[in-house]
Order: C-alpha cells, then sequence, then structure tokens
C-alpha cells in the first residue's frame, strides 16, 4: 500500500481516532489503527477499543498501490503529528516495512497484517434519529459531571437518553448528586413508526462524542441497534456500545417537599464557592477532603469553610423564604452543578441538614429545563 495525503486532511481524521485506540489491552492489533484503500479512492482509517471506535474517511491527492495494514496508533500519530506541513506518503510493502515521508524528513516502523485487526461490530442501521449537534452536546455537558466513574452498578457508569417526540431528556446519577435536563427541539425518527427510544451512553463514550460532534446546527444522524449507538458525521462514524440495563427510577427519588428555598446570583455563587473550595479541597489529618457550610439567613446567604490550615467565609444578597438552615455539601459537586447551570439566578431549595438541596432555574424556559440533586454530608462541628 502507498498513498500520498496532505497533513491537515490525514490528521482531521486521525485526531478523533485516537480517542478509541486502547492502550491497557495484551492484544497487540487493538493498540493499531486500520488503514485501507476503498474502492471509490478514498483511505478508510478505523480505530476500536473492543468497546467503542471510529470509522474516518479522507481523500487522498494520490494511491500508488492499494493495500490494507495495521500501524500502531500512537506511534503514528506522534510521527505525523512533528512532520512538516504538506504532502505525506505513507509506504508498506509486503515485508510490513512502514515509511512515513515528508520532504526530506522521514521514519520507519512495522505494520502488521490487517486480519490481526479485531473484528467491528456489524454496524447496520435499524433505526434512529437525526438531532442538531449543537443539542447534542449541549445535552451531554449539562449532566457529564454527574456521571460515576466507578460503580457496581452499570447504568450509573453512563448517562440515560430518553427522546419522546420532539422531547429529549438526559440523566445521569453517581449516587451523590443526579443531574436532569430536558429540551424540546427538531427530532427526526427514521426506521421505526415509533417516536419513543431510550439508552444509556457510557461516560467513556460520551467524553469522545463531544471531541467529534461539532457545536453547530448541523444535523448529526444517530442509528441505533441492539447494543451499539452509532454516530454518523459523514465522513466519521462513531460508535460505542450502550449498557444494557435498566436506569434508576430517578424521578422516586427527587425531593417533593422541600421547604426552605433561596434566590441567589449564579455567578456570585460560583465564585463564592470557587473561594470556598481553595480551602475546603486541603486535606485534613486522617479524615479526607473538608466541606462547605452553607447557611440559610435572614435575606443573605453565607459559605464557610475551614481545615487545619485555614478558613474562608464569604458572604451574599439572596431573597429567602422559609426556616433559618446549617447544611454541609462537598464543594466540588455543588460547583459542577452550578457552572452548569443557566440563567442570571437560580434557586436553592432545601429542607433539613441530612436531605438533599436542588437547584433549578429562577426565570422558566418553555424549550430548556435543568434539574440538579446534591447529597449533603455530615458536619462535624469542633
Amino acid at each position: 500500500m502507498k498513498f500520498t495525503v496532505l497533513k491537515s486532511d490525514l490528521m482531521a481524521k486521525l485526531v478523533p481516532a485516537m480517542g478509541t485506540v486502547s492502550n491497557k489491552n495484551t492484544i497487540t492489533s487493538i493498540e493499531g489503527v486500520l488503514i485501507e484503500t476503498l474502492e471509490d479512492g478514498n483511505v478508510r482509517l478505523s480505530t476500536y477499543d473492543m468497546n467503542k471506535g471510529v470509522r474516518a474517511v479522507f481523500t487522498p491527492t494520490d494511491i500508488e498501490r492499494e493495500g490494507k495494514f495495521i500501524i500502531n496508533a500512537q506511534r503514528f500519530f506522534q510521527t505525523v503529528k512533528v512532520l512538516p506541513e504538506g504532502e505525506i506518503t505513507i509506504d508498506i510493502n509486503d515485508k510490513l516495512s512502514c515509511t512515513i515521508s515528508c520532504g526530506k524528513a522521514s521514519f520507519s516502523m512495522f505494520a502488521m497484517n490487517s486480519e490481526e485487526f479485531p473484528s467491528l461490530p456489524e454496524l447496520t442501521f435499524d433505526q434512529g434519529f437525526e438531532i442538531k449537534g449543537s443539542v447534542l452536546r449541549k445535552m451531554i455537558s449539562k449532566v457529564f459531571h454527574s456521571i460515576a466513574e466507578q460503580d457496581t452498578r452499570p447504568m450509573l457508569r453512563g448517562a440515560f437518553f430518553k427522546f419522546n417526540e420532539n422531547e429529549l431528556e438526559v440523566v445521569s446519577c453517581d449516587s451523590y448528586t443526579l443531574s436532569k435536563c430536558s429540551i424540546i427541539t427538531d427530532i427526526d425518527y427514521f426506521g421505526s413508526s415509533s417516536h419513543s427510544h431510550s439508552l444509556i451512553i457510557p461516560g467513556h463514550a460520551l467524553s469522545e462524542m463531544m471531541k467529534i460532534v461539532d457545536d453547530s446546527d448541523d444535523t448529526v444522524r444517530i442509528s441505533l441497534t441492539r447494543k451499539h449507538a452509532i454516530v454518523d458525521l459523514g465522513d466519521i462514524v462513531f460508535f460505542t456500545r450502550t449498557i444494557d440495563s435498566e436506569f434508576i427510577d430517578y424521578n422516586r427519588i427527587i425531593p417533593k417537599d422541600n421547604d426552605i428555598f433561596v434566590t441567589v446570583d449564579r455567578e456570585r455563587l460560583l465564585s463564592g464557592l470557587e473561594r470556598a473550595n481553595i480551602i475546603a479541597e486541603e486535606k485534613i489529618q486522617g479524615s479526607g477532603k473538608s466541606y462547605v457550610k452553607i447557611k440559610a439567613e435572614d435575606n443573605f446567604l453565607s459559605l464557610t469553610s475551614s481545615s487545619v490550615n485555614g478558613k474562608v467565609y464569604d458572604e451574599m444578597d439572596a431573597e429567602h423564604e422559609g426556616s433559618d438552615l446549617e447544611i454541609g455539601f462537598n464543594c466540588r459537586y455543588l460547583i459542577n452543578s452550578v457552572k452548569v447551570s443557566e440563567g442570571e439566578r437560580i434557586i436553592l431549595s432545601m429542607k433539613s441538614p441530612t436531605q438533599a438541596i436542588t437547584i433549578e432555574p429562577y426565570e422558566k424556559d418553555e424549550e430548556f429545563n435543568y434539574f440538579y440533586m446534591i447529597l449533603p454530608v455530615r458536619m462535624n462541628e469542633r
């Protein structure tokens, strides 16, 4: 196989493909990128870590010999990255010797037979929908912080997507926080008479989707098979295993009887939390991380955090309804939820020091709505 391609064209497809390369596998071929020439004159890159993968197609400036080989992905990426701009020639012979050259610079490395690459899943487009890329990115970004990284319940290691007519609801929960967002938007369904679908996409796959899907109004085509979700962007196709499990009954655990409400400026609260977090994230001897204490009293809200090395206090104006309350939280959890909230002001609703706090927008939007819930921590007063 021998072909020539512009570095910029190759990198545009190689960068998203690198997100699905396995680096923790004993099978050497899974650490590689499958490069193959196609009958239509294009070249296709494929990467697959046994859970998610990318297929990306680009047009070379010339194909001298057709072929299909595997190259170590990291070595290939680092090599192409440091080559000068311009045309790059990739030459792989029958003895599995690969030469990558640009101008007077050249690199040599070993290749592998294409038969050693793992079998890709059958990406047949049974049914699915089309949605704007900007909407998909927004919804993922609003709930991503609540996806559990490690949990014995697999459904919590992903985000739950529920499509119903022209409404999309996305939910995530990591046992300490819950994030729920919904939006009314144009959704075009295909391959099925049903306009209602639900699926759970793993968090590691969503982080790669965020890198691939543009924040534009261009349509993204998402196809669903029995075990996979396929995101088709034309010249880049991303696919991932879905989590085969029922999601938690999240509506059941949402507090219904909170009776303390605090309306506060979102940016002011966020800046106060970030200052408190400087102290809260300092280690306390033998007891992990500190917490931030929130006190709702009269017409103000105060934040307090202390550690063996210092203390911080911050006070801000707020509209307060209900009784006074002191409650403690992991400061990072609060920051993550407030940061992705929208609007000038937000409403914090509470009930007691042992029950969850919720965050909702002060000004309701007819199309987009969000809801965040954070569990408190037990405060050890000294």
